[in-house]
């Protein structure tokens, strides 16, 4: 049935209606897409898991070649670099995962927006981006400062497929750029040819390198989670038994597509996104990572269920989302997470009346005891 003066079937007005009721506080954006809208056979079938590295073991350091000996002095200043990564045929690209490194410093771009900066050679940084389904440009801006010496940059790039599979791009001589000239206009758009330029030259494979290791960085940061748990939590005791919270993140400007997720509890945790279980823990100790492809276009919500054996309590998470436009949004565990102590059913879905629910409590922020800055994180 239609709507009188309307295209709108009555079985949708009626369960739009439904889903308001449900989430009186939140809007719905009726209007997004993902890409797989767009392209059905890119279609997210990767079911939610383990956090996988990217590592360093097998990218090289690659520079211009102004200086025909890897490793030795080059001249002061900016070099752009980049790489056009085509997805296998078939397989649809969603989301990378890159670590990089450089002497001295580092801008990286995808497709042509900038993700993320650094410096430095002995610890690489780690960025995250959401991918196009078939064809990525990848592209850096190495900086060699005064007074000039050795000069670098290195990555590696772990791209997930729609499928569930996944594929590692390093940094080395396939790589484009020009020697002896700061970075052309657009060096780091897709639309910029390309064909003209040389090729990188090796300055070293990893480890074996004047670079050395570089130390890995973590999965993300706790540093500005909370400790929370549900308001029966009280003078750093909490009952034993389990409790729910929720965090739904309603962004209708954008188009997310992945998460990565950094978790930790005492004692125990699942997590769920949008009604779908992700993974499970049970140390206080050790904290887990996870990645998930299959993101909402607009409204994602992230659920945990906890478990306290006795004595302190607690959940502390850090998600990063990723945007198709290049952005990313980080979610930490605070007072705005939502917290309940007698745990419904259905409690993991992403449409529920949270009327009985209530603001999770902050026991302390990250560092705090007994738990402090102890706990294992995952490496990229």
């Amino acid at each position: 049935m239609i709507i009188a003066g309307t295209s709108i079937p009555v079985a949708f007005t009626f369960f739009a209606a439904l889903l308001v009721a449900a989430a009186p506080d939140r809007q719905l954006c009726g209007d997004a897409e993902n890409i797989a809208d767009k392209i059905p056979s890119c279609k997210v079938t990767a079911t939610p898991g383990p956090f996988q590295p990217a590592l360093f073991n097998v990218s090289k350091w690659i520079w211009t070649g102004e200086n025909a000996v890897p490793g030795g002095v080059n001249p002061v200043g900016v070099r752009a670099f980049r790489k056009n990564i085509t997805a296998p045929c078939g397989k649809c690209a969603v989301h990378a995962t890159i670590i990089a490194a450089s002497d001295n410093t580092h801008v990286f771009y995808v497709n042509g927006v900038e993700i993320g900066a650094g410096a430095g050679w002995s610890k690489g940084q780690v960025l995250y981006a959401a991918l196009r389904p078939s064809s990525n440009l990848f592209a850096i801006a190495g900086g060699n400062i005064p007074p000039g010496g050795p000069a670098g940059v290195i990555a590696s790039i772990l791209i997930h497929y729609a499928d569930g599979s996944t594929d590692t791009f390093i940094t080395d001589e396939t790589w484009r750029t020009v020697a002896g000239a700061a970075p052309p206009q657009h060096f780091q758009l897709p639309a910029t040819d390309d064909s003209k330029w040389g090729f990188a030259a090796l300055q070293g494979i990893y480890a074996k390198s004047r670079w050395g290791a570089v130390a890995l960085p973590p999965v993300l940061s706790f540093n500005d989670s909370k400790w929370i748990w549900s308001s029966d939590h009280k003078n750093g005791v909490a009952p034993k038994g389990i409790r729910a919270f929720r965090k739904t993140v309603n962004e209708c400007a954008k188009v997310a597509v992945s998460a990565t997720v950094l978790i930790i509890a005492d004692d125990s945790y699942t997590l769920y996104v949008n009604g779908e279980k992700v993974g499970a823990g049970n140390s206080y100790t050790r904290s887990q990572a996870w990645t998930i492809l299959n993101l909402h276009p607009t409204f994602n919500t992230f659920a945990v269920s906890a478990g306290n054996v006795g004595g302190p309590a607690g959940v502390l998470a850090t998600i990063l989302i990723t945007y198709s436009d290049g952005s990313n949004q980080t979610v930490v565990t605070d007072g705005s997470w939502k917290a309940i102590q007698n745990v419904p059913k259905g409690f993991e879905l992403p449409f529920v009346d949270e009327a009985e629910w209530e603001d999770a409590k902050v026991v302390g922020p990250f560092g705090i005891g007994p738990w402090g800055k102890g706990a294992v994180v995952p490496l990229a």
